[in-house]
């Protein structure tokens, strides 16, 4: 296809050419784990909960754009860079802590989506099992056009949280002033406040997305020319995630937060909403947990197959046969697996959890800021002309000692 010389037709085209990598990597943050993040959070705290979207929104751009910059420019994704840069041993250290973090994140999304299927008038166990055994036959089956067509229909079931925040009646100038001016109806001095606000870092700007937009990056193959169009695609991505999480956190807050409820997951939010904001919600919100966990049942075992291949020197494309990229799809298969299992046990409900396993997110994303700003900032490795601005470089570098602070704050208030 020939391309206009010039004008809005030519620039939506290129948008289109690189649309994937960051939208989809965006919204797959509010996978399972997420809704449940967001949906707790907001039941303890209402719109308190997302008092940091603005720079969490900023935030998220800046580090994959950094991300995506260094993988475009040199090919390679974070953890291949890792591993030549830093050695074998420490590359190993940085899987095994993302590793951990990441099954929590999986645990999160398979028990979503038994939350979401025991919604429904149908046995729950035998619709998981085919459900995720058609998931793994999927994505070892299509190619990576096709799997990135299926990732961008599912971003649709998030439509129905935007639904569902406009029929709970929420106080609009209310919600406003408390996310983004001040909160007034929590006490912010409450170290459990500030652990939630990580924990909704955790689940927005994950470990596991900065690893995987470099990864499916390099995947899509894009070039040093397509460096702008990739920028946009991925601030639009995170201005998007965020409104969605913003939405989920107002349906919630208009139903449960107001007449106090607390609620442990996303499952039993979708119940308890119904005699606030009518079945139609309670639905709504269910069939998009059910979206969000099979989202990121998709994406975060698929991000830790990459960084493992990566690290270890195998075959790492959606592209290739199973034959060929046997290690990266076997390791794909066995995180599902050993999700499923657990998940099959009906005494466990490990939504319980949720805020402690993104908390653990938000905690280690110092550590991948470390590596994103030597990497972007290293003129042998990216060159003179695709340094990353003062802005983003001040701006990634305070998120990191805030964060780091702002954990250590919270885990000695955790321990008292």
């Amino acid at each position: 296809m020939t391309l206009p010389r010039s004008g809005f037709k030519r620039r939506l085209l290129l948008f289109l050419a690189v649309v994937g990598p960051g939208i989809i990597t965006a919204v797959a943050d509010n996978d399972a784990g997420g809704v449940a993040t967001y949906t707790v959070a907001a039941s303890l705290y209402g719109m308190a909960s997302q008092y940091l979207i603005i720079p969490v929104t900023v935030l998220l751009a800046l580090s994959q754009e950094l991300g995506a910059r260094v993988s475009i420019i040199t090919g390679k994704g974070l953890g291949s860079l890792i591993r030549e840069r830093y050695g074998l041993r420490l590359a190993a250290v940085v899987f095994g802590l993302y590793f951990i973090v990441n099954q929590g994140v999986i645990l999160q999304n398979v028990s979503g989506l038994k939350a979401a299927l025991q919604l429904t008038i149908f046995p729950w166990r035998p619709l998981l099992i085919a459900t995720c055994v058609a998931l793994t036959f999927l994505v070892i089956r299509l190619s990576y056009r096709r799997l990135q067509q299926i990732f961008l229909v599912m971003i649709l079931f998030y439509l129905t949280y935007v639904v569902s925040a406009f029929l709970a009646n929420p106080n609009w100038a209310e919600a406003l002033r408390e996310s983004l001016v001040f909160p007034r109806q929590v006490n912010i001095a409450n170290v459990g406040y500030w652990f939630s606000l990580i924990a909704v870092l955790g689940t927005t700007i994950t470990a596991w997305g900065q690893f995987f937009v470099s990864s499916y990056i390099v995947d899509k193959g894009l070039h040093t020319r397509q460096l702008r169009e990739a920028r946009w695609e991925i601030y639009f991505g995170a201005i998007v995630t965020n409104v969605l999480s913003w939405l989920m956190a107002l349906a919630v807050t208009y139903t449960l937060f107001v007449n106090r409820i607390p609620v442990a997951d996303a499952g039993a939010a979708a119940l308890a909403i119904r005699p606030f904001a009518g079945p139609a919600a309670g639905a709504l919100f269910a069939t998009g947990l059910f979206g969000a966990s099979l989202l990121g049942l998709s994406i975060v075992p698929l991000a830790t197959s990459y960084v493992f291949s990566e690290l270890f020197g195998y075959e790492r494309t959606l592209n290739a046969s199973f034959k060929k990229g046997k290690p990266f799809y076997v390791f794909f298969v066995l995180q599902i697996a050993l999700g499923l299992v657990m998940a099959l046990f009906p005494q466990i409900n490990l939504f319980n959890l949720t805020l402690y396993a993104d908390y653990l997110n938000g905690a280690m994303l110092p550590v991948i800021f470390y590596f994103l700003i030597k990497f972007s900032e290293d003129r042998e490795l990216v060159g003179d002309k695709h340094l990353p601005g003062r802005f983003s470089r001040a701006f990634v570098r305070l998120a990191t000692a805030g964060i780091s602070l702002a954990v250590i704050i919270t885990f000695i208030g955790k321990l008292r």
